[in-house]
């Protein structure tokens, strides 16, 4: 038995959680481009010998005045995405290899190591936290779960001394962890 205002509530957690992502993509890929139309423009000044940005009059059109230059660091942490990194279903089918033949649940280090021992390309600001999102997304075709009481486990399988028990009778798979990836720290 489910409680709907639960479902209702993790699939709106989980669709706000993808629109801020979204989002955040295209304010990156818009800083992206505002730097590079800056630097555009401090070359532009340096090859026409000036030191000064002429002046709207000797335009023939006003021009809009430009935001002050900025630098790296008044824009924050800049997220990369990284491309060549290995399908999510590679990463998935992988870890419910690893987690099977351990037979006990696998910290999300250990996990990620064994991955990467593996051969699969697992990169970006925080490499750990780029696998646990592809896991989390991956979590239903997968069937993986991560435990409150440590480390990733398969969904279709009890886990005693986590107090895991798939589809137990309060409905409730209250031994998993159901915080959103994003905002949790390290193992």
């Amino acid at each position: 038995m489910t409680d709907r205002a639960l479902d209702n509530a993790i699939a709106r957690r989980d669709g706000l959680a993808a629109l801020i992502n979204s989002a955040q993509q295209q304010i990156d890929e818009w800083r992206r481009e505002l730097r590079r139309a800056e630097s555009f423009i401090a070359e532009w000044h340096a090859f026409a010998e000036r030191e000064e940005p002429p002046h709207h009059e000797d335009f023939e059109h006003p021009v809009p005045e430009a935001p002050p230059s900025r630098s790296e660091d008044d824009y924050g942490a800049v997220r990369k995405r990284t491309t060549g990194n290995s399908k999510k279903e590679e990463v998935a089918s992988a870890a419910r290899a690893f987690i099977e033949e351990t037979g006990a649940p696998v910290s999300r280090d250990d996990l990620f190591k064994q991955m990467i021992a593996e051969g699969l390309t697992i990169e970006g600001t925080d490499p750990i936290m780029v696998m646990t999102t592809m896991l989390w997304r991956m979590r239903d075709k997968a069937a993986i779960v991560r435990l409150k009481n440590g480390g990733y486990w398969l969904k279709e399988r009890p886990y005693e001394p986590a107090g895991y028990y798939p589809n137990d009778i309060f409905g409730d798979d209250n031994a998993i962890d159901q915080t959103p990836y994003e905002e949790t720290d390290s193992e």
